[in-house]
C-alpha cells in the first residue's frame, strides 16, 4: 500500500497535478520533478536491495509491479481524463 501512495504522489509531484504545490517558474517545476524522479529511483532501489537480501522474493515482485504500474496506470487516467 506504501508503494502505490507514494508512487501515486510522485507522479502527481513529477506532472505538476499535486493541489499543495504551486511552481511558479519553470526552475521550480523542474526542481521538483527531478526530486520526485529522484525519491522515486532511491525507493526503488532501496526496496530492491532490501527484499533480495532478505530472500523475500513475493515482496520483492510485488515491489516490482507496484513500482512500475503505478505510474502507468495514473497516466492512463490522466490521458482519459483530460481527452
Amino acid at each position: 500500500m506504501g508503494n502505490v501512495l507514494l508512487c501515486g504522489v510522485l507522479f502527481l509531484v513529477a506532472i505538476g497535478g499535486v493541489g499543495f504545490f504551486e511552481a511558479t517558474t519553470r526552475a521550480q517545476e523542474t526542481a521538483w520533478a527531478d526530486a520526485a524522479g529522484s525519491v522515486y529511483g532511491c525507493w526503488l532501489a532501496g526496496g530492491l536491495m532490501v527484499f533480495s537480501v532478505l530472500g523475500m522474493m513475493r515482496t520483492l515482485l510485488t515491489h516490482l509491479t507496484t513500482m512500475f504500474l503505478v505510474p502507468v496506470v495514473s497516466l492512463i487516467l490522466v490521458l482519459l481524463l483530460v481527452g
